[in-house]
């Protein structure tokens, strides 16, 4: 018997999970379902990692409620990306199968406007959009929800990551008053909680345990290397895979860019995505990865999210994400539909502890990895230059008469020179990258990470911003120390705060500042060295915006 019944569901839904081969509800499913279908209004919030199939815990519910002869918008669902939006249309068009004349269509920017609005003219049932391109509609007077029954934030604390809160509270603003409101997110953000606070009564919530949504077939590894070996690092795990094909995340868009660039130099098939590309772009670096026309894939969280691929090997996190649902989210894209996969993650020595707290959090078993030596590296260079070899000795030869000349030349060369030639043309091919290459020195690599466990290690929970602080490049600078103040966008600070903030210690020039980035929850300025160590301590215990910080100096 298929258990979905046991929640309410009716009959035609049944049928067209169980064509689907679903017939056991997942968490989020089980607890959501019922509530959802039996309450004619009711705000709810559920707490759910990707993966764990909360677009049907929504999505069922959202069908059975949609009366057919009603031609006005009775559902909305938004979602942050394009690449969402779609696989919550297909989920929905697939569990509707059996619901007769049940209208569903995808609102999102990018693609001419005007076919949208002949749909909406047409009568929709459901929509599943952007809130930008929503946004678009609404001001233009093409979508009305006055008759809303059900409005969806679906991974509402991303559209807040992105800066979509006021695009949100508009759409809200328009909707019918006697709509519910069916929040999920992965976490509870103070912008979670703002939405709760200002949108919805009487909230009912569900929370499913990430505990268990960790990939089973997933090998977890954490790596202890400082950032400015990190490149290096990445390189070898990609040389001595058999056969990479992943997604490296990075904090910031900076990194992001510089890390793909770096990789394509060396002469990896690598793209990037992140926040900055237009939706063009963007959609032609999906489809290429997922096409596989490159095998690696170097993006920011928000960007990545929505790319759904069963059969990505690897997953390496550039550097510890700053929250632990992150990190389930990223680990999540590999180990699925019952393959193997590995996800790694790149941290500095004070980190180690973090990555303990998360093993028993979510009772994952994270490895220690050791980083292929430079011998390791050749070894298994030369192995794949040998297949490769082999390869081409069995393999057709094309272009038929045209090639005489080169066969002709060639064979005339003796047979060491023949096999200089083989060896030269594989090494570029294969080792050419490695050829200057320096062993990364033991020490750096902190192979000893026992005592980093130690809860008595002076600073084993902190220094989380190094990860985070450094562009990426392979290299020192003297002349120049970067400083990290545990304060951001989050908070409501921006570029000018920090400077206004630096300039007023009166130890520091506004010339003297060379370089300022903030993120969500930390800020990073880049000062002459011989200042640097003054500048701290002038601006320690000093506040900002009334809010006392920790302000520190980066490691080298």
């Amino acid at each position: 018997m298929n258990e979905f019944i046991k929640l309410g569901i009716t009959e035609n839904i049944i049928k067209a999970l169980s064509e689907a081969k679903f017939v056991s509800p997942t968490e989020i499913q089980a607890q959501a379902i019922p509530m959802l279908i039996a309450n004619e209004k009711v705000d709810f919030h559920g707490q759910a990692q990707t993966g764990t199939g909360k677009t049907l815990a929504f999505g069922i519910p959202l069908l059975q409620k949609i009366d057919v002869k009603d031609k006005s918008v009775q559902g909305l669902v938004i979602a942050p990306t394009r690449e969402l939006v779609l696989q919550i249309v297909e989920s929905l068009s697939f569990a509707a199968k059996y619901c007769e004349n049940v209208h569903i269509i995808p609102v999102y920017g990018g693609v001419d406007i005007e076919r949208q609005i002949r749909q909406l003219k047409k009568g929709v049932h459901i929509i599943v959009g952007t809130p930008g391109r929503l946004n678009d509609h609404i001001r233009r007077r093409n979508l009305k929800l006055n008759n809303l029954k059900t409005l969806v934030l679906d991974e509402a604390d991303i559209m807040l990551d992105m800066g979509f809160k006021e695009e949100i509270d508009f759409i809200l603003s328009k909707s019918s008053k006697d709509r519910s409101i069916w929040l999920f997110s992965a976490t509870t953000k103070s912008g979670i909680n703002d939405i709760k606070k200002t949108h919805m009564q009487d909230v009912s919530s569900v929370r499913v345990a990430t505990k268990n949504v960790t990939a089973a077939n997933t090998q977890q590894f954490f790596c202890v290397v400082p950032m400015r070996y990190r490149q290096k690092v990445l390189c070898r795990v990609i040389d001595t895979s058999t056969a990479f094909y992943g997604i490296i995340f990075c904090q910031t868009k900076l990194l992001t860019a510089d890390v793909a660039a770096r990789l394509a130099k060396r002469g990896y098939s690598a793209g990037a995505l992140h926040g900055d590309m237009d939706q063009k772009m963007r959609n032609k670096v999906i489809k290429k990865f997922k096409d596989k026309e490159f095998d690696i894939l170097v993006a920011t969280d928000v960007a990545a999210r929505g790319i759904d691929v069963n059969s990505l090997t690897h997953v390496i996190n550039y550097s510890l994400p700053e929250d632990q649902e992150s990190y389930v989210h990223r680990i999540g894209r590999t180990g699925r539909a019952g393959n193997k996969g590995t996800a790694i993650t790149f941290v500095n020595s004070r980190e180690v502890r973090r990555v303990k707290s998360l093993a028993k959090r979510f009772s994952a078993d994270i490895k220690q990895f050791e980083v292929p030596s430079l011998e390791d590296i050749l070894k298994s260079r030369v192995a794949k230059a040998l297949l490769h070899f082999n390869q081409y000795c069995e393999k057709d030869t094309q272009f038929n008469g045209a090639l005489d000349p080169l066969r002709s030349s060639i064979s005339d060369l003796p047979k060491d020179k023949l096999v200089n030639v083989a060896v030269n043309l594989l090494s570029d091919k294969f080792l050419k990258s490695y050829r200057n290459e320096q062993e990364i020195p033991a020490h750096a690599l902190l192979e000893d990470t026992g005592r980093s466990f130690s809860p008595n290690r002076r600073g084993a929970g902190g220094g989380r911003g190094r990860s985070f602080s450094r562009d990426g490049r392979d290299r020192r600078n003297d002349n120049v120390r970067e400083i990290i103040l545990h304060i951001g966008s989050e908070h409501g600070i921006n570029r000018s705060d920090i400077v206004k903030y630096f300039v007023s210690s009166r130890a520091v020039d506004r010339k003297q500042i060379e370089k300022v980035r903030v993120i969500k929850r930390r800020s990073f300025v880049m000062v002459p060295s011989g200042i640097a160590r003054k500048v701290v301590r002038a601006l320690n215990g000093k506040k900002i915006q009334n809010k006392k910080i920790r302000v520190s100096i980066t490691d080298r």
